[in-house]
């Protein structure tokens, strides 16, 4: 059986739903209604991060190419100068030792082998020289003993002697025993003792004086000691001088005996023979004669000509032995050379591995708290070394931070990098100390966004950003690496209108709010302006009191407005349809080159950003310990920002230029260290050189 409820219960329970009902929207209300009022708007920028030291000393990797971690002190350790941090697999590098080793014993004995043979072959080049001279000194010898010594070298006997002797033979004297009688004039039979007159051989004497001569040399050839020439000219005179003499005694003797025949006292057998023997040493004096003749004429020409040759052949061979030896010296030398530089290099090479192989472990250089670096994992990821990762050269390993002096690193968002600027006052709070308001001033903006962002995916670009600490961390509570955050005030604007940031809507190119009213929620389009990470200005759309939604209310559709009209791009200017092909490669190529230009550009505005606000103006040599670590510091975020431009093995090598200026101010080497970065300044722009419009920094074309 059912009981019907009595009215006045309905009643009571419907009045007490509805008073239920208008609490909770009131309570709504509250919520999701902001009332519109004016106050001032200070801009902040809020960005949470981590405290990093100034000054830190890097511990990196000395080993070529990569090696692995085999053992890692544990992070967080005190470790005082010496100790032990890291050792690296170099099983690699002690098998290539071994190979190295036997290549620089090769090296050396091809050296040792190359230096013997070298001087085998001065003693042999020596020899042949000392031949080709000996061979000269000869054939001068030669031809000195033919024309006779110059100078009077140790005879007495002189050229000027032979002449005259050879003058007196063929002028004699005349006889003073003339013919007497008629049976001593002329006969057929003594006619032949009138060719061989001396006289017909007077021409002699001038070819005797010019054959003395010898073409090229001063002095007078008379002069000369009496050689061979002269001895074999005299030799042939005194010949000539005892057949005359001896042509004379058998003249008288047919004369006497032709005498006696006409008187009959002696038989013509007898006197023809007396003639015959006349007639017989008349041909003696001439033959002795003609070879006077023959032995001037073309015996002593030839040996003058032969012996002149022989010396000029003597003395071309030397010089041919001698450009011969040079040019064989030298190739020696030169292989000498090249084995020396090979044995170098292999020798710089197994010093280099023995090197490496000491620096696989690796000792602190100075006392401080350990803190692992951090590994990049590709598109923006990274985590802290450990065992097992494998680490290239010159990476980081661990840091040994000074906590003395710190710096809190954020990440600014895009929106905002623009409001932040060096120099801007901040507060810094530590989560480990979170009711201390630490203060400080930001130092150094990146000028390009940070590689993790780039790569990450994320449309929203973050620039990191580094705010220095005041004051000194005596006490060393905060340690690098702990959780912070800062707060940069970058402006205020007074006295204006202001909403929460979510409730500006946007539709398209037009932003609205929601206000309420009295028919309900309506979309009023607003105009606004600065506004920081909570609220926004309105310029118009909404008045002092009015009372706006923080979020779209419930039930309504997304409004629709009218948008404001585009600027038009300026028309294309009219071509022929011949020239469309060719217009379009040209418009091609210009999107082509302002893509290429814009990129430069923006390389050029980061460089600049960078040189203005990240690089101090002070030599290395004159900053102090704090601004050697922001020195520092500012390199590393360098080489992180490159990667925007560069890639491959030019990236590789800039990093380590920027690795080698790091190390020399570890090591205090503040002039090289300049001398680095002033290198590497101007070649990215920073000195006075620049780069061709279009280029990218490491000599590449842009485009990647």
């Amino acid at each position: 059986m059912r009981h019907r409820k009595p009215a006045s219960f309905t009643l009571l329970l419907a009045a007490l739903l509805g008073s239920c009902s208008d609490d909770q929207a009131r309570s709504d209300d509250r919520v999701t209604l902001y009332e519109v009022s004016r106050e001032d708007l200070p801009i902040n920028v809020k960005e949470g991060g981590e405290l990093v030291a100034v000054n830190e000393v890097e511990v990196k990797s000395q080993i070529e190419g990569s090696a692995t971690i085999l053992s890692l002190v544990p992070e967080g350790t005190l470790v005082k100068k010496g100790d032990k941090l890291v050792e690296l697999d170099v099983t690699d590098l002690i098998e290539k030792r071994a190979s190295q080793e036997i290549s620089v014993e090769k090296a050396k004995n091809a050296l040792e082998q190359a230096r013997t043979a070298q001087q085998i072959l001065e003693k042999e080049l020596l020899a042949t020289l000392n031949t080709a001279e000996s061979q000269r000194q000869i054939a001068s010898m030669e031809l000195q003993k033919l024309l006779g010594a110059k100078g009077g070298q140790g005879s007495e006997g002189k050229n000027a002697d032979m002449v005259q002797r050879l003058r007196e033979l063929v002028n004699p004297p005349p006889s003073k025993d003339g013919p007497t009688r008629a049976s001593d004039q002329p006969t057929k039979k003594t006619q032949l003792v009138g060719q061989v007159h001396p006289q017909n051989y007077s021409g002699l004497i001038a070819k005797v004086q010019k054959l003395l001569t010898v073409e090229g040399e001063d002095g007078d050839p008379l002069k000369r000691d009496m050689g061979e020439m002269a001895n074999k000219i005299l030799q042939q005179a005194d010949t000539i001088r005892l057949a005359m003499a001896d042509l004379k005694v058998k003249e008288d003797t047919a004369a006497h005996s032709r005498r006696l025949a006409e008187k009959q006292f002696i038989t013509r057998n007898e006197l023809e023979r007396d003639e015959l023997a006349f007639q017989s040493q008349a041909s003696k004096v001439t033959i002795a004669w003609n070879d006077l003749e023959l032995l001037i004429n073309y015996t002593l020409q030839r040996d003058k000509i032969e012996f002149r040759q022989n010396l000029e052949n003597a003395q071309i061979e030397v010089a041919r032995v001698k450009a011969k030896n040079d040019a064989e010296r030298k190739n020696s030398q030169f292989d000498t050379d090249a084995k020396q530089k090979e044995y170098e290099i292999a020798s710089d090479r197994l010093a280099t591995l023995n090197r490496q192989i000491e620096n696989s472990v690796i000792f602190s250089p100075g006392e401080g708290l350990v803190v692992y670096s951090k590994v990049s994992r590709g598109r923006g990821d990274s985590e802290p070394v450990e065992e097992g990762t494998n680490v290239r050269q010159y990476q980081t390993i661990i840091i040994l931070p000074d906590n003395s002096k710190l710096k809190c690193r954020i990440k600014v968002q895009e929106a905002m990098v623009e409001k932040v600027r060096r120099g801007l006052p901040a507060h810094i709070s530590a989560e480990v100390r979170p009711n201390d308001v630490l203060t400080g001033r930001v130092t150094y903006v990146a000028p390009v966004a940070d590689s993790a962002s780039r790569w990450s995916g994320n449309d929203k670009k973050v620039y990191t950003t580094e705010v220095m600490l005041d004051g000194v961390n005596r006490d060393e509570s905060l340690k690098a690496g702990m959780k912070a955050a800062a707060t940069i005030t970058v402006d205020t604007v007074p006295d204006v209108l202001t909403v929460p940031i979510q409730a500006v809507r946007r539709d398209r190119a037009v932003n609205y709010i929601w206000k309420s009213g009295p028919a309900g929620p309506l979309a009023v389009p607003v105009k606004v302006g600065a506004n920081n990470q909570e609220k926004v200005v309105v310029l118009e759309g909404v008045s002092d009191g009015d009372m706006v939604y923080r979020t779209p209310p419930g039930g309504q559709a997304d409004p629709k407005f009218d948008q404001p009209e585009a600027p038009l791009p300026e028309p294309l200017q009219e071509v022929s349809g011949d020239e469309v092909t060719s217009d379009e490669a040209t418009i091609d190529r210009a999107t082509s080159d302002k893509a290429t230009s814009d990129r430069a550009t923006a390389r050029s505005d980061a460089a600049a950003n960078y040189r203005g606000r990240g690089r101090s103006s002070k030599q290395y040599a004159q900053m102090t310990p704090e601004e050697l670590g922001e020195a520092k510091s500012q390199l590393s975020r360098l080489a992180s920002s490159m990667s925007n431009w560069m890639s491959g093995e030019r990236l590789e090598r800039q990093i380590q230029k920027i690795n080698a200026i790091v190390n020399a101010i570890d090591q205090k080497k503040f002039e090289e260290a300049q001398r680095l970065r002033d290198a590497m300044m101007q070649f990215s722009g920073g000195g006075r050189g620049r780069r061709p419009s279009g280029g990218r920094p490491d000599g590449g074309r842009g485009g990647e």
